[in-house]
This record gives structure tokens, C-alpha cells and sequence, in this order.
């Protein structure tokens, strides 16, 4: 049985608060640090260890796979375009590379491509990920036959930051 969980990336600066020139430059807030960590820490103690973590090369979900990685030392880490740049049968097609073995994979992307390809997998209507939002699933079938294990989303938080 495979799982994976669909992870996106850690609230993020804009490209103007960054004074960053791009898109794919746009660092995670302090907020979105501990939102990523966090949810790492939520899936370790629901069970879930991955054996590899596969994220967007964007560097706000490259730092949010890092950290995840902290917390699951032994996972793998690449990057994958798909994940970022789509579309959104390249980022599937990846996805069901997994459904033949037995690994844990966390993918850690954008919305709305990371919502759309899990909620399709399981056969419902795309997922509305918030920052650092994840959803789980069991894949052992055909896609639109994965079961829902868990879909999260951090609580918003207490100070507007």
C-alpha cells in the first residue's frame, strides 16, 4: 500500500515584502516556518514517516520540504517541475509512479495543482489547500479509488501573524 500526502508549501512573503525579483524566489514568513514544522510534526504523530520527500523546486516549498525533513531524517529529498510548472498530468503521472510499491511519499507543492491532483485520486472535488494544509491518502488502485486518511489544515493564527 502507498501513501501520499499532498503538502503545500508554508505561508509565504509576497514577492514584493521579499523584495525578491520572482515567483519561484519567495521565501516562507516566520509563520510559515512553524506552520511547516508543525505539520510535520501532526503527520509523524499520526504515524506517517515518508521514505521520500519530493517537492516543487520553488524555494518556498523547497525550505517547507526542508523542514519537513528535519523531522523525517531518513526520507530522500528531490525536486521535481511537475510539481511546480504542471501540468497537471505530469504532476499525476508522477504521483501514480508510487501506486505499484509500498513507500510513504510527501509532495509538497502549490495550489491549486496539489488540491486538484489528490482530490482526483480519490475520485472528489479539488481540495482548497491553505498554507502548510495537507492532505493523506492510501492509494492501492485505480486513480478515483483513494481513500481519504487525513486532510488538515493549520488553525489561522491568533496574532494575524
Amino acid at each position: 500500500m502507498t501513501e501520499l500526502v499532498f503538502m503545500r508549501h508554508g505561508h509565504a512573503l509576497s514577492r514584493q515584502e521579499a523584495g525578491v525579483p520572482s515567483d519561484q524566489e519567495r521565501p516562507l514568513s516566520p509563520r510559515g516556518e512553524r506552520e511547516a514544522f508543525e505539520s510535520a510534526k501532526l503527520l509523524l504523530a499520526a504515524g506517517f514517516a515518508p521514505d521520500r520527500i519530493i517537492s516543487s523546486p520553488y524555494l518556498r516549498a523547497c525550505r517547507t520540504a526542508e523542514i519537513a525533513a528535519g523531522v523525517f531524517p531518513p526520507a530522500a529529498r528531490e525536486t521535481a517541475r511537475a510539481i511546480s510548472d504542471g501540468p497537471a498530468q505530469a504532476l499525476l503521472d508522477l504521483a501514480q509512479g508510487f501506486y505499484s510499491g509500498s513507500e510513504r511519499v510527501l509532495i509538497v507543492g502549490h495550489q491549486p495543482l496539489i488540491g486538484a491532483v489528490a482530490a482526483y485520486l480519490l475520485g472528489d472535488d479539488p481540495f482548497d489547500l491553505s498554507p502548510a494544509g495537507f492532505v493523506r491518502l492510501k492509494c492501492d488502485g485505480a486513480p478515483g479509488a483513494a481513500t481519504l486518511l487525513e486532510f488538515y489544515a493549520p488553525p489561522p493564527p491568533k496574532d494575524g501573524r
